[in-house]
């Protein structure tokens, strides 16, 4: 069993090796006085130019734009005030770290690591649906993200590329389990398959046998369609969204819990039949988070459960911008003033309840 301290010792964590004790794959002890702080990062997704397969795959100005020189002023840059700002205990990276179609070399995803690696806090990632499509492969990209010093994640032999647990715990307690999914890539089906299912099934019931109490979150890259019924309240209809976006921040009446924007009707959703997600919630979930929607970024509290897009972390592929005339829009190169940050919240150190989340937004931002 490796420990590993942070910078500012304000938690440290465990990789729990020896599968006969260990109820969860990576442990995460809060400190005794205080809640721990836990930032969603969403799509970074770098794109390096310079590794295009085909000439005419970007246009001049995405070519410009996403130059190999960009990465500081596209994503690093932000990274660094987002964490920098939020000061958390973990981090929790829902999807895309990098776009594999540019990062044939694996350049991209070597250096990501080892800037996440700096910060000296524990980071635990998942595979998006853009990651493993490298020449490299997701082996390859697997073993880069296990070896790295303060990175949470096990490949595993189950479908997909990383699907794994991190325990909160305090004083040995365990008070709230992360189940790390991956939901596929673009060249298979997305969504979760039987043996994800069945695993995480299993282990949270060991989970439950002994600390009934322990909080239950999943964190996956692409959302189920469970997430168009927790928007709905909003006026949410999965139905020509770009054109009719929701503000929820702008709404006078809206709850307290609830905070973001939806730009975006849902790409790629499953569980049509919310079969898998009525199987989630039979297991206590009181939480899910996502991303892969760019232009999304709203938090609601449906049915006791908290359905969160997080906050796009960085300005590749698609960002919202605010336009001059003080719009929100959608766009693959520079529309106005970016809208990057990250999705923040504590686990609270007594009960393991999920408080205070909010959206973190970098100073350049509204």
């Amino acid at each position: 069993m490796k420990k590993i301290w942070n910078v500012s010792e304000r938690a440290f964590i465990t990789r729990n090796k020896d599968k006969s004790t260990a109820l969860t794959d990576f442990t995460v002890e809060a400190a005794a006085d205080r809640n721990l702080t836990v930032l969603q990062l969403s799509d970074p997704q770098i794109v390096d130019a310079g590794q295009i397969r085909f000439f005419d795959r970007l246009n001049p100005i995405e070519k410009a734009y996403w130059a190999t020189d960009k990465a500081e002023e596209r994503c690093y840059g932000y990274l660094r005030d987002i964490i920098g700002n939020t000061k958390p205990d973990l981090i929790l990276i829902t999807g895309d770290l990098v776009y594999g179609e540019f990062d044939d070399n694996g350049n991209v995803l070597k250096t990501f690591i080892k800037f996440m690696d700096g910060f000296g806090i524990p980071w635990a990632p998942i595979f998006g649906n853009h990651d493993n499509e490298t020449v490299l492969g997701a082996e390859w990209q697997s073993k880069c993200l296990e070896n790295a010093e303060y990175c949470l994640f096990k490949k595993g032999e189950l479908s997909g590329n990383g699907n794994y647990t991190v325990g909160i715990t305090e004083n040995g307690v365990l008070k709230r389990v992360f189940v790390m999914l991956d939901t596929h890539g673009c060249r298979s089906e997305m969504g979760l398959y039987p043996d994800q299912i069945k695993w995480y099934t299993e282990t949270l019931g060991k989970i439950k046998a002994e600390f009934p109490q322990a909080k239950i979150s999943f964190v996956m890259h692409v959302q189920p369609m469970v997430f168009a019924d927790a928007f709905k309240k909003y006026g949410f209809t999965n139905c020509d969204t770009v054109a009719h976006p929701i503000d929820i921040d702008a709404i006078k009446d809206k709850a307290e819990t609830d905070f973001g924007y939806i730009g975006a009707d849902l790409k790629n959703p499953w569980d049509e039949d919310q079969t898998v997600w009525k199987g989630m919630k039979a297991l206590g979930t009181d939480s899910v988070f996502v991303s892969h929607q760019h232009s999304n970024s709203g938090s609601v509290v449906f049915q006791g459960v908290r359905f969160q897009f997080g906050q796009k972390s960085s300005t590749y592929d698609r960002a919202n911008y605010i336009t001059e005339d003080n719009k929100i829009a959608c766009s693959f190169t520079p529309a106005g003033k970016p809208i990057i940050g990250g999705s923040v919240f504590s686990v609270e150190k007594s009960s393991g309840n999920i408080v205070g989340a909010h959206i973190y937004l970098c100073k350049n931002n509204k």
